[in-house]
Protein backbone atom coordinates (compact mmCIF):
# COMPACT_ATOMS: atom_id res chain seq x y z
CA UNK A 1 0.00 0.00 0.00
CA UNK A 2 1.41 3.37 -1.07
CA UNK A 3 0.16 6.74 0.26
CA UNK A 4 -1.42 8.03 -2.97
CA UNK A 5 -1.79 4.87 -5.03
CA UNK A 6 -5.52 5.41 -5.58
CA UNK A 7 -5.16 9.09 -6.52
CA UNK A 8 -5.11 10.28 -10.12
CA UNK A 9 -3.67 13.71 -10.90
CA UNK A 10 -4.37 15.59 -14.13
CA UNK A 11 -1.36 17.84 -14.61
CA UNK A 12 -1.95 20.78 -16.95
CA UNK A 13 1.05 22.69 -15.64
CA UNK A 14 4.33 23.62 -17.29
CA UNK A 15 7.82 24.88 -16.39
CA UNK A 16 8.68 24.33 -12.70
CA UNK A 17 6.28 25.04 -9.81
CA UNK A 18 3.42 22.85 -11.09
CA UNK A 19 5.60 20.04 -12.48
CA UNK A 20 7.58 19.94 -9.23
CA UNK A 21 4.33 19.61 -7.28
CA UNK A 22 3.02 16.79 -9.47
CA UNK A 23 6.38 14.98 -9.45
CA UNK A 24 6.27 14.87 -5.65
CA UNK A 25 2.72 13.50 -5.81
CA UNK A 26 3.92 10.95 -8.36
CA UNK A 27 6.82 9.95 -6.11
CA UNK A 28 4.17 9.22 -3.45
CA UNK A 29 2.54 6.84 -5.97
CA UNK A 30 -0.19 9.06 -7.40
CA UNK A 31 -0.97 8.35 -11.05
CA UNK A 32 0.02 11.56 -12.82
CA UNK A 33 -1.05 12.39 -16.37
CA UNK A 34 1.03 15.25 -17.77
CA UNK A 35 -0.80 17.09 -20.54
CA UNK A 36 1.23 19.30 -22.86
CA UNK A 37 0.12 21.64 -25.67
CA UNK A 38 1.19 20.78 -29.25
CA UNK A 39 4.39 22.85 -28.89
CA UNK A 40 5.22 21.13 -25.61
CA UNK A 41 6.32 22.25 -22.18
CA UNK A 42 8.67 25.13 -22.93
CA UNK A 43 11.33 23.74 -20.60
CA UNK A 44 11.99 20.99 -23.17
CA UNK A 45 13.95 23.67 -25.03
CA UNK A 46 15.67 25.21 -22.00
CA UNK A 47 19.20 24.03 -22.62
CA UNK A 48 21.93 23.05 -23.09
CA UNK A 49 22.59 20.62 -21.57
CA UNK A 50 20.45 18.05 -23.36
CA UNK A 51 20.42 14.25 -23.15
CA UNK A 52 18.68 12.03 -25.66
CA UNK A 53 16.86 15.03 -27.08
CA UNK A 54 15.53 16.16 -23.68
CA UNK A 55 16.71 19.18 -21.68
CA UNK A 56 18.16 18.64 -18.23
CA UNK A 57 15.70 21.27 -17.00
CA UNK A 58 12.66 19.30 -18.20
CA UNK A 59 14.05 16.03 -16.87
CA UNK A 60 14.52 17.33 -13.33
CA UNK A 61 10.81 17.57 -12.40
CA UNK A 62 8.87 15.20 -14.63
CA UNK A 63 9.52 11.64 -13.48
CA UNK A 64 6.68 9.34 -12.39
CA UNK A 65 4.26 10.76 -14.98
CA UNK A 66 2.64 9.55 -18.15
CA UNK A 67 2.66 12.17 -20.89
CA UNK A 68 0.19 13.15 -23.58
CA UNK A 69 -0.32 16.03 -25.99
CA UNK A 70 -3.75 17.66 -26.29
CA UNK A 71 -4.65 20.87 -28.13
CA UNK A 72 -6.80 22.83 -25.69
CA UNK A 73 -7.80 25.22 -28.48
CA UNK A 74 -9.85 22.52 -30.22
CA UNK A 75 -13.29 21.40 -29.07
CA UNK A 76 -12.22 17.77 -29.21
CA UNK A 77 -9.19 18.58 -27.06
CA UNK A 78 -11.31 20.37 -24.46
CA UNK A 79 -13.71 17.42 -24.36
CA UNK A 80 -10.80 15.04 -23.74
CA UNK A 81 -9.53 17.13 -20.85
CA UNK A 82 -13.03 17.42 -19.39
CA UNK A 83 -13.43 13.63 -19.52
CA UNK A 84 -10.04 13.11 -17.93
CA UNK A 85 -10.87 15.62 -15.20
CA UNK A 86 -14.05 13.67 -14.43
CA UNK A 87 -11.91 10.60 -13.76
CA UNK A 88 -9.29 12.43 -11.70
CA UNK A 89 -8.97 13.29 -8.03
CA UNK A 90 -6.71 16.31 -8.49
CA UNK A 91 -6.21 18.86 -11.26
CA UNK A 92 -3.14 21.10 -11.24
CA UNK A 93 -2.82 24.05 -13.63
CA UNK A 94 -0.72 27.18 -13.97
CA UNK A 95 -2.43 29.13 -16.73
CA UNK A 96 -2.95 32.85 -16.28
CA UNK A 97 -5.99 33.50 -14.06
CA UNK A 98 -9.24 33.21 -16.00
CA UNK A 99 -7.78 31.32 -18.97
CA UNK A 100 -9.39 27.95 -18.30
CA UNK A 101 -12.76 29.56 -17.59
CA UNK A 102 -12.91 30.47 -21.28
CA UNK A 103 -12.60 26.79 -22.11
CA UNK A 104 -15.10 25.52 -19.56
CA UNK A 105 -12.34 23.90 -17.52
CA UNK A 106 -12.40 26.20 -14.49
CA UNK A 107 -13.08 25.00 -10.96
CA UNK A 108 -16.67 26.21 -10.78
CA UNK A 109 -17.67 24.44 -13.99
CA UNK A 110 -15.93 21.18 -13.13
CA UNK A 111 -17.08 21.26 -9.50
CA UNK A 112 -20.69 21.23 -10.67
CA UNK A 113 -20.23 17.89 -12.38
CA UNK A 114 -17.41 16.45 -10.25
CA UNK A 115 -17.68 17.85 -6.71
CA UNK A 116 -14.93 15.57 -5.35
CA UNK A 117 -12.26 17.15 -7.57
CA UNK A 118 -9.41 18.96 -5.80
CA UNK A 119 -8.43 21.79 -8.13
CA UNK A 120 -5.11 23.61 -7.64
CA UNK A 121 -4.19 26.77 -9.54
CA UNK A 122 -0.61 28.05 -9.39
CA UNK A 123 0.10 31.54 -10.66
CA UNK A 124 2.52 34.41 -10.20
CA UNK A 125 0.37 36.60 -7.98
CA UNK A 126 -2.72 34.53 -7.20
CA UNK A 127 -6.33 34.59 -8.35
CA UNK A 128 -7.25 37.77 -6.41
CA UNK A 129 -5.67 41.17 -5.83
CA UNK A 130 -4.63 44.00 -8.10
CA UNK A 131 -1.75 42.02 -9.62
CA UNK A 132 -3.75 38.85 -10.33
CA UNK A 133 -3.48 39.17 -14.12
CA UNK A 134 0.23 39.95 -14.10
CA UNK A 135 2.37 37.05 -15.28
CA UNK A 136 5.38 36.24 -13.16
CA UNK A 137 8.46 34.07 -13.51
CA UNK A 138 10.57 33.18 -10.50
CA UNK A 139 13.26 35.82 -11.12
CA UNK A 140 10.70 38.61 -11.23
CA UNK A 141 8.95 37.27 -8.11
CA UNK A 142 12.24 37.15 -6.22
CA UNK A 143 12.79 40.79 -7.19
CA UNK A 144 9.31 42.01 -6.26
CA UNK A 145 8.98 39.79 -3.19
CA UNK A 146 11.99 41.22 -1.36
CA UNK A 147 14.42 38.30 -1.28
CA UNK A 148 16.83 39.95 -3.74
CA UNK A 149 17.07 43.02 -1.50
CA UNK A 150 18.63 40.88 1.25
CA UNK A 151 20.73 38.58 -0.94
CA UNK A 152 24.23 39.47 -2.12
CA UNK A 153 27.27 41.30 -0.82
CA UNK A 154 26.61 44.50 1.18
CA UNK A 155 28.18 46.74 -1.46
CA UNK A 156 27.25 44.61 -4.46
CA UNK A 157 24.11 44.39 -6.55
CA UNK A 158 20.97 42.65 -5.28
CA UNK A 159 21.14 38.94 -6.16
CA UNK A 160 18.64 36.21 -6.80
CA UNK A 161 18.89 32.80 -5.19
CA UNK A 162 20.83 30.38 -7.41
CA UNK A 163 17.83 28.11 -8.00
CA UNK A 164 14.23 29.09 -8.72
CA UNK A 165 13.31 29.13 -5.05
CA UNK A 166 9.96 30.92 -5.39
CA UNK A 167 8.83 28.32 -7.94
CA UNK A 168 9.97 25.41 -5.80
CA UNK A 169 8.40 26.72 -2.61
CA UNK A 170 5.15 27.37 -4.47
CA UNK A 171 5.25 23.79 -5.74
CA UNK A 172 5.86 22.53 -2.23
CA UNK A 173 3.02 24.65 -0.87
CA UNK A 174 0.79 23.19 -3.58
CA UNK A 175 1.70 19.65 -2.46
CA UNK A 176 0.91 20.47 1.17
CA UNK A 177 -2.42 22.06 0.20
CA UNK A 178 -3.43 19.19 -2.08
CA UNK A 179 -2.66 16.55 0.55
CA UNK A 180 -4.65 18.57 3.10
CA UNK A 181 -7.57 18.93 0.69
CA UNK A 182 -7.57 15.17 0.02
CA UNK A 183 -7.66 14.56 3.77
CA UNK A 184 -10.54 17.03 4.14
CA UNK A 185 -12.37 15.27 1.30
CA UNK A 186 -12.30 12.05 3.29
CA UNK A 187 -14.41 13.81 5.93
CA UNK A 188 -16.64 16.02 3.76
CA UNK A 189 -16.86 14.08 0.50
CA UNK A 190 -16.08 17.27 -1.43
CA UNK A 191 -13.04 18.65 -3.16
CA UNK A 192 -12.05 22.30 -3.01
CA UNK A 193 -10.25 25.06 -4.84
CA UNK A 194 -6.60 25.84 -4.01
CA UNK A 195 -5.02 29.16 -4.99
CA UNK A 196 -1.21 29.10 -4.78
CA UNK A 197 0.83 32.16 -5.72
CA UNK A 198 4.58 32.35 -6.26
CA UNK A 199 4.47 35.82 -4.69
CA UNK A 200 2.77 34.55 -1.52
CA UNK A 201 5.20 31.65 -1.31
CA UNK A 202 8.12 34.06 -1.65
CA UNK A 203 6.80 36.23 1.19
CA UNK A 204 6.09 33.15 3.31
CA UNK A 205 9.73 32.07 3.36
CA UNK A 206 11.16 35.49 4.22
CA UNK A 207 10.76 34.13 7.77
CA UNK A 208 12.98 35.92 10.31
CA UNK A 209 14.06 38.54 7.75
CA UNK A 210 10.45 39.68 7.35
CA UNK A 211 9.94 39.52 11.11
CA UNK A 212 13.01 41.68 11.67
CA UNK A 213 11.47 44.34 9.44
CA UNK A 214 7.95 44.07 10.88
CA UNK A 215 9.25 44.41 14.44
CA UNK A 216 11.88 47.11 13.83
CA UNK A 217 10.38 49.00 10.89
CA UNK A 218 13.84 49.11 9.31
CA UNK A 219 14.68 47.60 5.94
CA UNK A 220 17.17 44.76 6.41
CA UNK A 221 20.62 45.06 4.89
CA UNK A 222 22.47 42.57 2.73
CA UNK A 223 25.06 40.61 4.65
CA UNK A 224 26.50 38.41 1.91
CA UNK A 225 27.15 35.03 3.53
CA UNK A 226 26.79 36.45 7.02
CA UNK A 227 23.67 36.37 9.19
CA UNK A 228 21.63 39.34 10.32
CA UNK A 229 21.00 38.00 13.83
CA UNK A 230 23.86 35.58 14.60
CA UNK A 231 27.64 36.22 14.71
CA UNK A 232 29.93 34.57 13.69
CA UNK A 233 27.75 32.74 11.18
CA UNK A 234 29.31 33.13 7.74
CA UNK A 235 31.97 31.98 5.30
CA UNK A 236 35.67 32.42 6.02
CA UNK A 237 38.70 32.03 3.81
CA UNK A 238 41.30 29.47 4.84
CA UNK A 239 44.76 29.22 3.32
CA UNK A 240 43.52 27.02 0.45
CA UNK A 241 39.82 27.78 0.06
CA UNK A 242 36.56 28.73 1.74
CA UNK A 243 34.50 27.13 4.48
CA UNK A 244 31.59 28.13 6.69
CA UNK A 245 31.37 28.56 10.44
CA UNK A 246 27.95 28.57 12.12
CA UNK A 247 28.21 29.53 15.80
CA UNK A 248 24.66 29.31 17.10
CA UNK A 249 25.05 30.22 20.77
CA UNK A 250 27.41 31.66 23.37
CA UNK A 251 28.66 28.25 24.52
CA UNK A 252 29.68 27.41 20.99
CA UNK A 253 31.46 30.75 20.68
CA UNK A 254 33.40 29.98 23.85
CA UNK A 255 34.43 26.64 22.33
CA UNK A 256 35.51 28.35 19.11
CA UNK A 257 37.68 30.84 20.96
CA UNK A 258 39.32 28.01 22.90
CA UNK A 259 40.00 25.97 19.75
CA UNK A 260 41.55 28.89 17.85
CA UNK A 261 43.61 29.71 20.94
CA UNK A 262 42.18 33.10 21.89
CA UNK A 263 39.98 32.09 24.88
CA UNK A 264 40.01 35.61 26.27
CA UNK A 265 37.77 36.72 23.37
CA UNK A 266 34.76 34.89 24.80
CA UNK A 267 34.95 36.78 28.09
CA UNK A 268 35.27 40.18 26.41
CA UNK A 269 32.07 42.13 27.05
CA UNK A 270 31.95 43.15 23.39
CA UNK A 271 31.75 39.51 22.29
CA UNK A 272 30.54 37.38 25.21
CA UNK A 273 26.84 37.47 24.23
CA UNK A 274 25.46 37.03 20.73
CA UNK A 275 23.61 40.35 20.87
CA UNK A 276 26.94 42.06 21.64
CA UNK A 277 28.66 40.16 18.82
CA UNK A 278 25.98 41.37 16.40
CA UNK A 279 26.57 44.96 17.55
CA UNK A 280 30.36 44.56 17.22
CA UNK A 281 30.29 42.35 14.13
CA UNK A 282 32.97 44.16 12.12
CA UNK A 283 35.51 44.22 14.93
CA UNK A 284 35.07 40.52 15.71
CA UNK A 285 35.21 39.40 12.08
CA UNK A 286 38.37 41.46 11.53
CA UNK A 287 39.98 39.49 14.38
CA UNK A 288 38.84 36.08 13.08
CA UNK A 289 39.70 36.50 9.41
CA UNK A 290 43.51 36.48 9.68
CA UNK A 291 43.37 33.57 12.15
CA UNK A 292 41.40 31.38 9.72
CA UNK A 293 43.93 32.15 6.98
CA UNK A 294 46.62 30.27 8.93
CA UNK A 295 45.35 26.74 8.21
CA UNK A 296 43.79 24.81 5.35
CA UNK A 297 40.08 24.06 5.13
CA UNK A 298 40.67 20.41 6.07
CA UNK A 299 42.79 21.39 9.04
CA UNK A 300 40.11 23.70 10.38
CA UNK A 301 37.37 21.13 9.85
CA UNK A 302 39.41 18.50 11.67
CA UNK A 303 40.03 20.92 14.55
CA UNK A 304 36.62 22.49 15.09
CA UNK A 305 34.21 20.32 13.10
CA UNK A 306 33.09 18.22 16.07
CA UNK A 307 32.25 21.21 18.27
CA UNK A 308 29.63 23.05 16.21
CA UNK A 309 28.36 23.22 12.61
CA UNK A 310 31.02 24.03 10.04
CA UNK A 311 31.72 22.66 6.62
CA UNK A 312 33.40 23.12 3.23
CA UNK A 313 31.76 24.98 0.36
CA UNK A 314 31.22 22.28 -2.24
CA UNK A 315 30.62 22.52 -5.95
CA UNK A 316 28.13 20.04 -7.38
CA UNK A 317 30.80 17.59 -8.49
CA UNK A 318 31.96 17.40 -4.89
CA UNK A 319 28.39 17.15 -3.61
CA UNK A 320 27.45 14.19 -5.79
CA UNK A 321 30.77 12.48 -5.00
CA UNK A 322 29.94 12.39 -1.29
CA UNK A 323 29.29 8.86 0.01
CA UNK A 324 26.51 10.38 2.14
CA UNK A 325 24.56 11.32 -0.99
CA UNK A 326 24.54 7.69 -2.12
CA UNK A 327 23.81 6.42 1.37
CA UNK A 328 20.79 8.73 1.59
CA UNK A 329 19.62 7.67 -1.89
CA UNK A 330 19.72 11.26 -3.08
CA UNK A 331 21.18 10.22 -6.43
CA UNK A 332 19.09 7.70 -8.38
CA UNK A 333 19.10 6.27 -11.88
CA UNK A 334 16.11 5.56 -14.10
CA UNK A 335 16.09 3.82 -17.46
CA UNK A 336 15.00 6.29 -20.14
CA UNK A 337 14.01 5.32 -23.72
CA UNK A 338 16.38 7.75 -25.46
CA UNK A 339 18.98 8.44 -22.76
CA UNK A 340 19.54 5.05 -21.21
CA UNK A 341 20.63 5.36 -17.58
CA UNK A 342 19.29 8.76 -16.49
CA UNK A 343 20.75 10.20 -13.26
CA UNK A 344 18.29 12.21 -11.18
CA UNK A 345 18.23 13.82 -7.75
CA UNK A 346 16.37 11.48 -5.41
CA UNK A 347 13.36 12.40 -3.32
CA UNK A 348 14.07 13.96 0.08
CA UNK A 349 10.94 12.25 1.44
CA UNK A 350 12.19 9.31 3.51
CA UNK A 351 9.18 7.32 4.70
CA UNK A 352 9.84 4.08 6.53
CA UNK A 353 6.56 2.29 5.84
CA UNK A 354 5.69 3.66 2.41
CA UNK A 355 8.91 4.74 0.68
CA UNK A 356 8.73 6.75 -2.52
CA UNK A 357 8.91 4.85 -5.80
CA UNK A 358 10.77 5.65 -9.01
CA UNK A 359 8.50 4.01 -11.58
CA UNK A 360 8.43 6.13 -14.72
CA UNK A 361 11.17 8.27 -16.30
CA UNK A 362 10.18 11.74 -17.55
CA UNK A 363 7.90 11.06 -20.53
CA UNK A 364 8.77 11.80 -24.11
CA UNK A 365 6.43 14.31 -25.69
CA UNK A 366 3.08 12.60 -26.26
CA UNK A 367 4.55 9.22 -25.28
CA UNK A 368 1.38 7.90 -23.63
CA UNK A 369 -1.39 9.78 -25.46
CA UNK A 370 -2.84 6.72 -27.17
CA UNK A 371 -2.44 4.55 -24.08
CA UNK A 372 -4.30 7.03 -21.87
CA UNK A 373 -7.14 7.62 -24.32
CA UNK A 374 -7.76 3.93 -24.99
CA UNK A 375 -7.34 2.64 -21.44
CA UNK A 376 -9.00 5.46 -19.46
CA UNK A 377 -11.53 6.92 -21.87
CA UNK A 378 -12.22 3.85 -23.99
CA UNK A 379 -11.35 5.49 -27.31
CA UNK A 380 -10.99 3.15 -30.24
CA UNK A 381 -7.77 3.02 -32.23
CA UNK A 382 -9.67 4.54 -35.15
CA UNK A 383 -10.85 7.50 -33.07
CA UNK A 384 -7.34 8.10 -31.76
CA UNK A 385 -6.00 8.02 -35.32
CA UNK A 386 -8.65 10.52 -36.47
CA UNK A 387 -7.88 12.90 -33.59
CA UNK A 388 -4.17 12.64 -34.35
CA UNK A 389 -4.77 13.40 -38.03
CA UNK A 390 -6.87 16.45 -37.07
CA UNK A 391 -4.07 17.77 -34.84
CA UNK A 392 -6.14 17.55 -31.63
CA UNK A 393 -3.65 15.18 -30.06
CA UNK A 394 -0.13 13.86 -30.61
Amino acid sequence: MQPLQNIRVLDLSRVLAGPYCTMVLGDLRAEVIKVEPPDGDETRGWGPPFAGGESAYYLCVNRNKRGMVVDLKTEAGRNILRELAMQSDVLVENFRPGTLKKFGLDFETLHEIHPRLVYCSISGFGQTGTLREKSGYDFMIQAMGGIMSVTGEPEGEPMKVGVAAADLFAGQNAVISILSALQARMMTGEGQYIDIALFDSQLGWLANVASNFLISGRNPKRYGNAHANIVPYQSFQASDGWFVVAVGNDKQFEALCRLIEIPELSSNSKFAANSARVENREELISILKPIFMKKTVDEWLALIGGQFPCGPIHNLEQVFSMPHVKEREMLVEMEHPTIGALPLVGSPLKMGGTPVEYRLPPPLMGEHTKEILTSLLGFSNEKVAALTENGCIK
